[in-house]
């Protein structure tokens, strides 16, 4: 043994590698299992200092069994030592652990646990202690006391461990030590545990309750909180200094019924609480929790916080708090109707003033006082429903030299606005006829507003009755009987109607009012003695308002002889301004059916020679946008007789002469042609070919009443915009110029060579744009066909431009083939009018028919210099002579002649017939 011992010490001396030191500790392990070797081992391990071979030898110590130890204090000693003191924290981990491990079975193990648990800065060391200690049966006091220096330290991880271990403790240590895990910052499932831990403790220490109760008013979690309650509520008794703290909670947390409840059921033991709970309501700004103690505290007499929840700043409080205001109203009426009264009378809320008032009127008689603010309130109320309610309650209320201001303003304005219903009027009213009559003008305007609202005339005439009974002020009055009286107007002359009237002509002089309103007066009344006592001034500015009200009532004066007569007495009493004639013409240009109107007084400003560029651009808008044809028709002749005088009368003319306007014109207006027409011949072609369904635009018959200046060049340049060509400006300008030939545009036109030549110029150039089939070019081909000769023979033998002659060339084929279309079966008998100087080879080349029509045509039209037809027209012209003569002979020898010589000759060709004919008829002559 002795010799493995030394041995053993060189082998593991420190002059070796490691490498070798580790190997002999393997080969040595069988000795080292032994008493001697586990003693050398220890010693060993404690002063080696190389990491590897300290962590192989403490490992060999830690696999080491028990039971072969008999020396256990070396054996604790090293391990500790080893877990207390080495720089390795993995080292420290393993000795600890096998401390652990063994802590049972030796009861001084824990101190070594405990002081590494305080001051091993390690978690896994740590928890390695809990365990070892978890495993101890009794715990020292020292333990406790590292125990309690260690809870404020323990991380994050060991905090759950160490829980368990507190509760192995002995009370009361497991309280006191359960309230560090009561932080806010602690695990909720952790303080939930320690909460129920403590709740299933048989006893707690009143320091431990105030901890808990003080942890409840931090507490954020809801059911940490329910536990910490049911704690609370668990306990046979609570003292003072715990309520103190429960109210702190309450105050901190106002949701919590279940608190609130556990306080409140304590009442009745603890009557000095009453006090506290008024301070809670006061001094709490939660809501809910105010409205919890007015449930709670319903059946109580705490008048305090009755008070306290009307003067609350929060409605649903003071909404709370009524309920329990009526319940003890009959009880303590003398305190808490002026605590209502005030609360209602700054209550901003309308909901809660309505419930308010429904508590005042429904709980019996009220003192003066109250009655007089109910009147007040009436009277400042600004929601009409309580307006109403709060009416209806003070028409019960006695008169007195305080209310009596109060009382007839609200009544005046019950009987004022017109958003009250009828029977509450009707009970205002009736409450107005109890009051002692007096010059009170509060009184009196009270009255006219009860004129306001009779009903019939008889009882106007009972209220006007009352009105002279008070030698009223009828001037101050006027104004309310003139509008009474228009509303009874039917019922005039019928008294007091008449008499008011007579009074308001007597009083006009005294009320501008009243004099603006005479001619509306005398409208409705026919009392036209009222305007001729007044001035001419008055009567002239008077018309006009006359006029309208005229044309809004249903009288004799709103008919058209009514109105006619209005119009032309002012008219000969020259009591109508200029600008009045302008405004009345726009209200009849709006006036549907008032072309007699409109007539009438057109004739009068054509007569006064009235016109103004604002009188020319509203009968053009209206001639531009009205649907009233007769209308149009009496303003368009108004314009065409007058507006030359206006100077830019033709300027605002063309400039709303445009496709714009016409396309407006098509969409709202029937047109004219409601059938399509039949066109079968070239006539019809010429003269019934104008398929504009439009052509009787009212605007553009107004701008063909003025010269066209350079309107004609400037609408037929311009390109066709529309897809109906028929609907076109220029197609109007055309269809004008073929219905009026003897106008001032077509005279403008067709009288001036340089005109005319412009004209023809236009047509040409849209003829060759314009497609074949187009509406708007087969009437440019028609005008060019019918007015070419004219302009060949105004040229008077200058010379022809020869583009215009070749277009009038094609114009015409383009005619002919119109004839074509309309007879397939032409056989030259009548051709379309010829044009003069035409292109001979370009007609030529468009000819629709075939060669002999041709030669004939051309022959007629294009004559050509040929001898032998000139000598057989000449030998055909003798035997015409002879046979006439009656020598039949040689008549006939001249016809053989004819034939033989000249059958080549178109003459021959053209009377073939009518010569085989008659040389027949000289042989059967002849041979008889």
């Amino acid at each position: 043994m002795a010799t493995d011992i030394a041995l053993f010490d060189i082998l593991i001396s420190a002059e070796r590698s490691t490498g070798d030191r580790l190997k002999a500790l393997a080969d040595l392990r069988p000795f080292l299992e032994s008493e001697d070797g586990i003693t050398k081992l220890s010693e060993a391990a404690r002063a080696e200092e190389t990491k590897e071979v300290k962590r192989a030898m403490l490992q060999m110590l830690c696999e080491t069994d028990i039971a072969r130890i008999k020396n256990h204090q070396s054996y604790i000693d090293t391990l500790a030592s080893i877990a207390c003191l080495d720089a390795e924290r993995d080292i420290r981990y393993t000795a600890v652990k096998r401390l652990a491990a063994i802590a049972a079975h030796n009861h001084e193990i824990q101190e070594i646990l405990a002081l590494t648990l305080v001051y091993d800065m390690d978690t896994d060391v740590q928890l390695a202690s809990i365990q070892g200690l978890q495993s101890v049966v009794y715990k020292t006091e020292a333990t406790i006391a590292a125990l309690y220096t260690y809870l404020p330290l323990a991380p994050f991880v060991c905090r759950r461990p160490l829980l368990g271990l507190i509760q192995q403790l002995i009370h009361p240590h497991p309280a006191q030590m359960m309230l560090h895990f009561l932080g806010p910052l602690e695990q909720e499932s952790l303080r939930l545990e320690v909460v129920r831990s403590l709740a299933g403790m048989p006893f707690l220490l009143p320091e431990v309750l105030t901890s808990i109760a003080e942890a409840l008013a931090t507490e954020s979690s809801l059911p940490v909180r329910d536990a910490i309650i049911q704690l609370l509520a668990g306990l046979q008794w609570i003292d003072a200094a715990l309520f103190t703290h429960l109210f702190a909670a309450l105050q901190q947390m106002p949701d919590q019924p279940m608190l609130l409840t556990l306080v409140a059921e304590r009442l009745t033991a603890n009557p000095g609480l009453q006090e506290d709970f008024v301070n809670l309501f006061t001094q709490t700004k939660s809501a809910g929790l105010k409205i919890n103690l007015l449930s709670l505290l319903q059946h109580t007499n705490m008048l305090q916080l009755i008070t306290c929840a009307m003067e609350d700043p929060n409605p649903y409080v003071r909404q709370a708090a009524l309920p329990l205001l009526a319940n003890k109203f009959s009880e303590w009426q003398g305190v808490l109707e002026p605590v209502l009264m005030q609360a209602l009378s700054v209550e901003p809320l309308v909901a809660l003033r309505y419930a308010q008032v429904g508590v005042i009127l429904n709980t019996g008689r009220k003192s003066a006082q109250t009655d007089d603010k109910l009147v007040q309130l009436a009277v400042t109320e600004t929601d009409h429903q309580l307006k109403m309610q709060l009416v209806y309650a003070v028409c019960q209320v006695v008169a007195n030299n305080e209310n009596r201001h109060a009382l007839l303003q609200l009544f005046s304005e019950v009987l004022e606005s017109p958003w009250y219903p009828e029977d509450l009027k009707q009970y205002v009213i009736a409450r107005l006829q109890t009051f002692a009559y007096s010059n009170d003008p509060a009184l009196k305007k009270s009255l006219e507003l009860m004129l306001d609202q009779a009903k019939d005339v008889y009882e106007l005439e009972r209220i006007y009755g009352v009105l002279k009974t008070l030698e009223t002020d009828f001037s101050q009055l006027a104004p309310a009987l003139l509008r009474v009286l228009y509303r009874h107007i039917a019922f005039y002359p019928q008294q007091p109607l008449h008499d008011w009237v007579q009074m308001i002509g007597k009083l006009a002089d005294q009320h501008a009012e009243l004099r603006a309103g005479l001619p509306y007066l005398v409208s409705v009344t026919g009392a036209n003695w009222l305007l001729k006592n007044a001035d001419k001034s008055d009567q002239t500015g008077a018309f006009l308002p006359t006029f309208k009200n005229a044309m809004l009532t249903d009288g004799s004066a709103s008919s058209f002889l009514g109105m006619k007569n209005l119009i032309t007495e002012a008219w000969n009493n020259r009591t109508i301004k200029k600008s009045e004639i302008s405004e009345l013409y726009k209200i009849l240009l709006r006036m549907p059916k008032s072309v007699g109107l409109i007539q009438l007084l057109l004739g009068i400003m054509q007569q006064g020679k009235l016109v103004t560029p604002e009188l020319v651009k509203v009968s053009l808008d209206y001639i531009l946008h009205a649907q009233d044809h007769s209308g149009i028709w009496e303003v368009r002749q108004y314009l065409e007789k007058t507006g030359f005088m206006d100077l830019e009368y033709r300027q605002r003319l063309v400039s709303l002469f445009t496709q714009e306007n016409f396309d407006r014109y098509r969409q709202y207006n029937v047109p004219d042609i409601h059938s399509k027409r039949r066109i079968t011949t070239l006539n019809d072609w010429e003269y019934a070919g104008w398929t504009c369904p439009y052509a009787q635009w009212p605007l553009a018959q107004l701008i063909f009443t003025v010269e066209p200046g350079d309107l004609v060049t400037r609408t037929l340049s311009k390109p066709v915009t529309t897809e109906d060509a028929s609907c076109t400006l220029q197609y109007l300008v055309l269809e004008h110029l073929f219905r009026n030939s003897s106008g001032n545009w077509a005279k403008f036109i067709y009288k001036d060579i340089a005109q005319f030549e412009a004209f023809l110029l236009l047509l040409k150039n849209s003829i060759e744009q314009l497609p074949a089939n187009n509406a708007l070019r087969d009437r440019m081909l028609y005008t060019y066909w019918k007015r070419w000769n004219d302009y060949v023979s105004l040229l008077n033998g200058k010379p022809i431009p020869q583009a215009l002659a070749d277009t009038a060339t094609l114009v015409y084929a383009g005619v002919c083939e119109k004839l074509k279309e309309f007879n397939p079966a032409f056989n030259g008998k009548q051709y379309p009018d010829v044009l003069k100087n035409m292109n001979k080879d370009l007609l030529q080349q468009h000819w629709p028919w075939t060669a002999e029509l041709w030669d004939e045509f051309s022959y007629k039209n294009f004559p050509v210099k040929d001898p032998d037809q000139e000598s057989a027209v000449t030998l055909f012209q003798r035997a015409a002579k002879t046979l006439n003569a009656g020598n039949n002979t040689e008549a006939y020898q001249l016809l053989k002649e004819l034939i033989t010589s000249y059958p080549h000759t178109r003459l021959v060709k053209e009377k073939l017939s009518m010569i085989d004919n008659s040389i027949k008829k000289l042989e059967e002559e002849m041979n008889n």
